[in-house]
């Protein structure tokens, strides 16, 4: 996947300001103010997943690509969340269904979804992710999957977990950015 993704840990004022703008105007927001501002004055706050958090979500879940399920807390790693740019989260009935309205989308994780992923995360093993990575449907997953890739996961992976523990004893929030 020609994706690359990007984790913000986020002050209760920024995320104030990003919520503020309107929706239509927020990924430049994004690369203007976060963005910008981010990688220049505080790069402890910001966790590069670059192009693993397609298999990043699968192997913390079910190894499938899914907005929707139950994997509690681990699935709010990638998709859990408010989306704030890009996707919308329509309910009917009974089915939920999400829409994508740009090239690019933002979800916002609280600071308690944030504490929890700090809290489950490190507990999730190499073996377990490996187990979900091997459950992943080759023809739904836009990349090779072979040793090479899951390696590359599992590092982004436990690269996250400095910034994961530091967002959440700061509690902070977490914007999720990705440019598809």
């Amino acid at each position: 996947m020609g994706c690359l993704a990007v984790l913000f840990a986020l002050n209760e004022q920024e995320v104030e300001n990003l919520l503020a703008v309107e929706r239509s105007e927020r990924a430049d927001y994004m690369h203007e103010e976060i963005e910008e501002n981010f990688w220049n004055e505080f790069p402890e706050y910001v966790c590069e997943l670059d192009k693993s958090w397609d298999a990043m979500h699968r192997v913390l879940t079910d190894g499938t690509l899914n907005f929707e399920n139950e994997f509690q807390p681990l699935c709010n790693v990638i998709f859990g969340g408010e989306f704030v740019y890009g996707l919308t989260r329509q309910s009917s009935g009974e089915v939920i269904i999400i829409e994508s309205e740009e090239d690019e989308f933002m979800i916002l994780k609280t600071p308690e979804q944030v504490a929890e992923i700090a809290e489950e995360l490190p507990k999730k093993t190499k073996e377990e992710c490996r187990k979900c990575y091997d459950m992943i449907d080759p023809e739904d997953y836009d990349g090779w999957l072979d040793e090479e890739d899951f390696e590359y996961t599992w590092e982004y992976l436990q690269d996250s977990l400095d910034f994961w523990k530091k967002a959440a004893e700061e509690k902070r929030y977490v914007l999720f950015t990705v440019d598809r």
